[in-house]
Parts: C-alpha cells; sequence; structure tokens
C-alpha cells in the first residue's frame, strides 16, 4: 500500500468516513505523504525547507505521476511548504479517489441542512483497523521498521495521530517512534519536520 493511503485510511474513522483531524491537517499530512512516496521512489529530494527534482522519470502510480509531472514543469519553486500547500488542496479527494479505484473506499454524499459533504467510508472496515494495528504492533514490538513504516509513524506524530495509533499507558512506544524518525534518511526526516511545522502554523493561524 502506498504511503498516503495508508495515511488516508488511519486518519478518518473507519465507520463514518469523519476525520480524526482537522480538515486542515489532514490536509497537510497527505500531501506530505505524496511528497514522501516520491522520496521514496527516489524521483525528489528533501533538503531542509527545500526540495529537488532527481529524476523526471514517470512513477508507476498515476497519481505520483501527475505529482512529479507538475513538480518537473514549475522547478522554480523549490520550497516544502510551498508544495504541502499546494497538493493539500486538491490531496483528500484525489487518494481517496485512489482508494476506490482499487475498491478500497466508496465516496459518499452526507447531507446535513442546506449542506452537503463528501466521505469516503472503507469497503471493509477491517482494513484501517488492520493498519493501525500493524503500525502500534511495529511501534511497541522488535520487528526492524521499514523506511516506508517510520516515514508513516513519523508524519502520523507530525499531525496529531500518534494518540490513535499507540495507547498512553505504554511510553516505550513513542521512545521507539523518535528514536526512529531520527534515524530515517535526511529527505524523510526534513519533509516530516516540515509538516509538523505547517501542521502547527495552521493551529495557531486558526486560534487566531
Amino acid at each position: 500500500m502506498l504511503l498516503a493511503d495508508d495515511f488516508f485510511l488511519i486518519a478518518h474513522d473507519d465507520r463514518d468516513g469523519r476525520s480524526r483531524l482537522s480538515a486542515r491537517a489532514v490536509e497537510l499530512g497527505l500531501a506530505g505523504a505524496l511528497l514522501g512516496e516520491l522520496v521514496l521512489e527516489q524521483r525528489i529530494t528533501v533538503e531542509g525547507p527545500r526540495l529537488r527534482v532527481l529524476s523526471g522519470e514517470p512513477p508507476s502510480d498515476p497519481l505520483a505521476h501527475t505529482n512529479l509531472a507538475t513538480m518537473v514543469a514549475e522547478v522554480q519553486h523549490r520550497e516544502v511548504r510551498t508544495w504541502l500547500q499546494f497538493l493539500g488542496r486538491t490531496a483528500v479527494d484525489e487518494v481517496g479517489t485512489r482508494l476506490a479505484r482499487n475498491g478500497m473506499v466508496e465516496q459518499i454524499q452526507v447531507r446535513r441542512l442546506l449542506r452537503s459533504s463528501t466521505r469516503w467510508l472503507p469497503t471493509d472496515i477491517n482494513l484501517p483497523a488492520g493498519r493501525v494495528v500493524r503500525l502500534r504492533r511495529l511501534l511497541t514490538g522488535f520487528e526492524p521498521m521499514r523506511v516506508a513504516d517510520t516515514t508513516l509513524a513519523g508524519l502520523a506524530e507530525a499531525t496529531g495521530l500518534t494518540g490513535h495509533i499507540l495507547w498512553e499507558r505504554d511510553p516505550s512506544g513513542g521512545r521507539r517512534l523518535q528514536h526512529a524518525i531520527g534515524a530515517l534518511p535526511p529527505p524523510l526526516r526534513d519533509l516530516i519536520l516540515q509538516v509538523e511545522s505547517a501542521v502547527g502554523d495552521a493551529v495557531l493561524s486558526q486560534r487566531g
């Protein structure tokens, strides 16, 4: 499963499709995951607050292909925060559509008074729960974590999802998470820091 797909499933309730975070935090987390997919594919790299395209070779996933093509066409924009904002505007719908195409979720319209909203319900409620349990097991056990798993856990930490994954009474998971994030390759570690900073700024702006 691709990084943004995993984040999407963890960030939404498995029964009613409600977001577990603020809409902005979900958008930024998904945008970070989409960038992370390209880092893992070695198409881009992140260096502190900036990113750089390494290869224009199209990834196999159509959404990743589209995102990379946009970055190649807009090479003058190198700030990670710029791309988090840009990709975040459509990330929920695009990742939801990708999951729906693979039969993992279905789109529904929820109507309330004069407003309606889109939600994405899992076709199997065991799927999102299974992703959470898997990540919790990795963080609290002794299995080696893949780079993609650690990146997912780091994005969850950056957006405020860790409490949904780990039980507060088990601090060992939190310690292992921080150690694992610190051991990530610098581009992914820097990406997580940029997502965390963007989410923090979004929270402050909402309070203001």
